[in-house]
């Protein structure tokens, strides 16, 4: 594994009595309580504070190349070149080989390498510099640590790099330490301020949008680790593990057991808890039913607004029966009693032709219990998986009517 800083070098101002050499002042930084005095680059203190092994610099043949050169103790000769370069807009990445292995030495490790990007002034420049990141993330290893030092951003740099940084952490699957920017001021030290708490954000509103629409908590549960209370995440973890599994009786308990945690969300010192509790409270109220059967119907009704149509009609098909169930108070649990109703549903075949009780023993046999064992069981069936999604409202909402006419 190892710690990689990732840093943006923008252009510098002129230094005074010189027209050829750019420079950033020496500056005082702050960095979670630690004083670095004197410090021309952001990255200079972060890589003392981080023990960064290797360094990625990112800027235009315009950038303060020397000045990083200048700063790594390069010889004086190759700062002249530099500057002669950029002054002759001749500086390419060749050019700063060198500058690679005098950042190795520094740092006492292999990698570090420098990178010349367009200035994203026309899309083909912005798609250049998207290339330029790939072969950027291509250098980094999963089990790496990465640090970004967005202070001296430049252009559409900023905006490049938070969409590559989030790119990467899916693309080379990375962990993404900090995200850091130095906040200049005059007469004290200024602060380098660690931003990464908007990733974490970001990551938050990812859950949410998992939970909404893949009934999917992995991620939900995996932040919530550190910030909710045991009784909290232990109910995320139940429903998670239901959901994970498909096991619709599991869900109901972990969604009854949930809803009575969620008041410890709205009460969280943790701010981002707190925003996303309502979109957490609407997702479990959902799902909350005092019958069971209303439960499974709910279950249908959202995995296929999801298109998840092989659990819509598992669930549909366990919703009937449960439902005719409770209406004749049977046990729901019993295989017995769910068998024997599945029993008085076929009955419906010897009532007469077009009755009440032989349209739905067509549909729930022929139909809706047919396709559901066909997906359970994985066998061969002649029909278009289309026409079964096509019908699976009509069958849905037709079982329900006759269940409520038959059953009364």
């Amino acid at each position: 594994m190892a710690k990689i800083l990732i840093s943006l070098l923008g252009t510098g101002q002129i230094e005074k009595n010189n027209t050829n050499k750019n420079e950033y002042k020496g500056t005082d930084y702050i960095i979670e309580k630690t004083l670095y005095s004197d410090e021309k680059f952001v990255s200079s203190p972060l890589i003392k504070h981080f023990k960064i092994d290797k360094l990625f610099l990112i800027g235009t043949d315009q950038s303060m190349w020397d000045m990083v050169a200048e700063s790594f103790k390069a010889e004086e000769n190759y700062q002249f070149d530099i500057i002669k370069k950029k002054d002759n807009n001749t500086l390419r990445e060749d050019s700063l080989v060198k500058l690679n292995a005098i950042i190795d030495k520094a740092l006492k490790n292999s990698g570090s390498k420098c990178f010349i990007v367009k200035d994203g002034e026309n899309q083909e420049e912005l798609w250049s510099i998207f290339e330029k990141f790939l072969e950027i993330l291509d250098s980094i290893d999963e089990d790496d640590e990465v640090y970004f030092d967005i202070t001296h951003l430049f252009r559409s740099l900023s905006v490049m790099s938070f969409v590559m940084s989030e790119f990467g952490k899916t693309y080379k699957n990375f962990k993404i330490a900090g995200v850091f920017y130095g906040m200049l001021k005059k007469g004290e030290p200024s602060v380098i301020v660690d931003l990464s708490v908007f990733f974490e954000l970001l990551e938050w509103a990812k859950a949410i949008e998992e939970l909404e629409n893949f009934a999917s908590l992995n991620r939900l549960v995996k932040l919530s680790k550190s910030t909710l209370d045991k009784n909290g995440y232990q109910s995320l973890k139940s429903l998670n593990a239901a959901f994970n599994i498909a096991n619709m009786t599991a869900i109901y308990k972990a969604i009854q057991s949930l809803s009575k945690q969620l008041s410890h969300f709205d009460q969280s010192e943790n701010k981002i808890i707190n925003l996303i509790s309502p979109r957490l409270k609407q997702f479990v109220n959902r799902f909350y039913t005092k019958k069971q059967s209303d439960f499974q119907y709910k279950l249908a009704s959202f995995f296929a607004e999801k298109n998840f149509y092989s659990l819509a009609y598992i669930a549909l098909a366990e919703a009937i029966v449960t439902d005719i169930c409770e209406r004749l108070n049977k046990d729901i649990n019993s295989k017995n009693d769910r068998d024997n109703i599945k029993s008085i549903i076929n009955e419906g075949f010897d009532a007469s032709y077009g009755s009440l009780e032989y349209k739905f023993a067509v549909i729930f046999t022929k139909q809706i219990n047919k396709i559901r064992n066909d997906i359970a069981h994985q066998r061969e069936t002649t029909k278009n998986p289309q026409d079964d999604i096509e019908n699976f409202l009509k069958y849905f909402q037709e079982s329900k009517k006759y269940i409520k006419d038959i059953y009364i």
